[in-house]
């Protein structure tokens, strides 16, 4: 009997054990995973990109040097003064050949001269100076004037702000002969032509619209004269000969002339080149197709004492 008494109170604690087990089971809830907060840092703050601004051509310059210079169509005496070195650019809208060219500008107190080269071949059509090359110098009368025939506008369509003075050589009389007013006569109802030669002395006060100094037709102006002096050579003068053109130019520094601009020792000019290549056009001279230094504004030249 004492056997199956301890049977019986195993078997009691054998039941109470599988019901408190089964009781905390019961109990037991599955939990949620606790929820986590994801922090998600923003990226670190940039500066807004900077507005580029379209880069601006340095301004060009060159020294007018004090010298002894001939104008003779040798540049042996322009070896040891420095140049600036550029090349001419096509008008905008139209589609002609760049060239390179070198300027040197000195002075000896009383004239001032320009040396001009041009990398071109020789282009000389003794009937008709239109079919030949051409250089031109221009200078601003009116500081305010822009670099293109007095605008800002590069198509030269814009309004003038102010006078310009413009050395304009259409090469009429054959290289090496002194050529300009003030070597020929001039005309009396235009005294900035020069008959002889077609090297004028013109301004412009439109962009549109140049007069030789002293045009009955243009703008009133006093004192109007020519007193250019030049000469031209070229390295190879045979028909379509590669080579290099140099235009030699003088023009005393004051003039009295209120078209032409005065040059004071020890102050500043503005200048600018063109140049026209007959390859441009089989008919003849075009004024939209030269090419020329003024996309890039004007040349400062500082006139040294």
């Amino acid at each position: 009997m004492r056997t199956f008494r301890w049977i019986a109170v195993l078997s009691a604690l054998v039941l109470v054990l599988v019901a408190c087990s089964s009781d905390e089971a019961d109990q037991t809830t599955t939990q949620p995973p606790p929820e986590t907060t994801v922090t998600t840092q923003a990226p670190p703050a940039t500066d807004p990109p900077a507005t580029t601004e379209p880069a601006r051509p340095e301004a060009r310059s060159v020294e007018a040097v004090v010298a002894s210079i001939s104008v003779d169509g040798d540049a042996s005496d322009w070896d040891e003064i420095s140049g600036l070195e550029m090349v001419l650019e096509q008008i905008q809208g139209e589609t002609v050949e760049d060239k390179a060219t070198t300027v040197k500008v000195a002075h000896d107190g009383e004239f001032l001269y320009v040396l001009m080269t041009v990398e071109d071949d020789y282009d000389w059509n003794a009937e008709d100076p239109h079919l030949s090359a051409s250089p031109s110098v221009m200078w601003a009368v009116q500081p305010e004037a822009g670099a293109h025939m007095g605008t800002d506008a590069e198509d030269g369509d814009g309004p003038s702000l102010g006078m310009v003075d413009i050395w304009h050589w259409e090469l009429e009389c054959a290289l090496g002969e002194n050529q300009g007013g003030a070597v020929s006569s001039v005309d009396e109802a235009k005294p900035g032509n020069d008959p002889g030669c077609n090297f004028d002395d013109e301004f412009a006060t439109d962009p549109e619209e140049r007069y030789d100094d002293g045009d009955a037709e243009g703008p009133a102006g006093t004192g109007a004269e020519n007193s250019l002096l030049g000469v031209f050579t070229h390295t190879n003068p045979v028909n379509n000969g590669d080579g290099t053109w140099t235009f030699e130019m003088r023009r005393p520094l004051q003039t009295g002339d209120s078209q032409d601009a005065q040059f004071t020792v020890g102050g500043t000019a503005l200048m600018a080149l063109a140049y026209w290549d007959a390859d441009n056009n089989p008919e003849g001279w075009e004024d939209a197709e030269h090419v020329q230094s003024s996309n890039q504004g004007w040349i400062q030249v500082l006139i040294s004492r």
